[in-house]
């Protein structure tokens, strides 16, 4: 694990949203395990299927597969989980790199009006008797779109603060964080894997392993995303295009401009007018 979690604190701050919200909040680390959770206690319905070989097995990868998502898709989204469930999840991001992920569980969609009866469906594939998981699932309240994408936002707005706060953030003694601040540092300088593993003192296959599961791409992949936001601010604050290339390492202008609109899906020049 790269990532270092407060706990206590954590669990103050998810029962204030709990409170507020009225929804169960998770907290997950880099390696897709539960740091904690408010309420401590799962909802009857979700017990029963965790009480099944098979349901447990099956939570736990909608589980990672949901952070895997969040991973690559570098904000917040909403999802129905194996049993017929709607949550939602948002990565804990610092600087680029994913410290952990922040899940909000347990909602029914008010629009579906059958909701209910479909996770119920779902949990008699575990063996689970209808009449059972019909009882169990009124633990489970409906809300409307409106709520939940509302509640989204908060959760989001908890992921920020959660790091902001410092109760979450990269251990101290790791070399994630001496990476993070190693591209950072030579930003406007030409940067190559050989180059990083010298000063990591690392293997490539060592470097690639800490890059993905640190940031969720290669390392290239991750050099070229910290100039792409760096140039982000830059066109914001008005410099030219070929500068904004120059200053953030680009050597050649022309890929400079590839590089941006695949990661950012327009040029530079609309970037800057749509944000000035």
């Amino acid at each position: 694990m790269i990532s270092y979690f407060d706990i206590h604190n954590l669990d103050i701050l998810l029962k204030d949203f709990y409170t507020a919200v009225g929804i169960r909040i998770s907290i997950f680390d880099d390696e897709f395990n539960v740091v904690t959770e408010y309420p401590k206690t799962s909802p009857a319905f979700c017990k029963l299927i965790r009480e099944t070989p098979d349901g447990l097995c099956a939570c736990r990868k909608c589980d990672r597969k949901a952070c895997e998502r969040a991973k690559s898709l570098r904000k917040p989204h909403i999802y129905t989980c194996h049993a017929g469930i709607t949550e939602a999840i948002t990565p804990i991001q610092l600087s680029g790199g994913v410290l952990g992920y922040a899940i909000l569980a347990h909602m029914l969609p008010s629009e579906v009006p059958d909701a209910a009866e479909i996770a119920c469906e779902r949990a008699a594939e575990y063996g689970i008797d209808k009449a059972v998981s019909a009882v169990a699932i009124k633990d489970i309240g409906p809300r409307t779109a409106e709520q939940i994408n509302a509640a989204v936002r908060l959760l989001d707005a908890v992921a920020s603060y959660a790091y902001i706060s410092n109760l979450v953030r990269w251990k101290n003694d790791d070399v994630s964080a001496n990476l993070e601040q190693y591209v950072k540092r030579n930003i406007s300088e030409p940067i190559t894997s050989d180059m990083i593993c010298k000063y990591m003192h690392c293997s490539r296959s060592n470097l690639y392993q800490i890059s993905v599961k640190t940031f969720g791409m290669g390392i290239m992949q991750y050099v070229n995303y910290c100039r792409i936001e760096c140039a982000k601010e830059l066109l914001i604050q008005g410099h030219a295009i070929a500068e904004t290339a120059e200053k953030t390492g680009f050597s050649d202008y022309n890929y400079f401009c590839k590089v941006f609109r695949k990661l950012t899906g327009c040029s530079p020049s609309e970037y800057r007018k749509r944000n000035a």
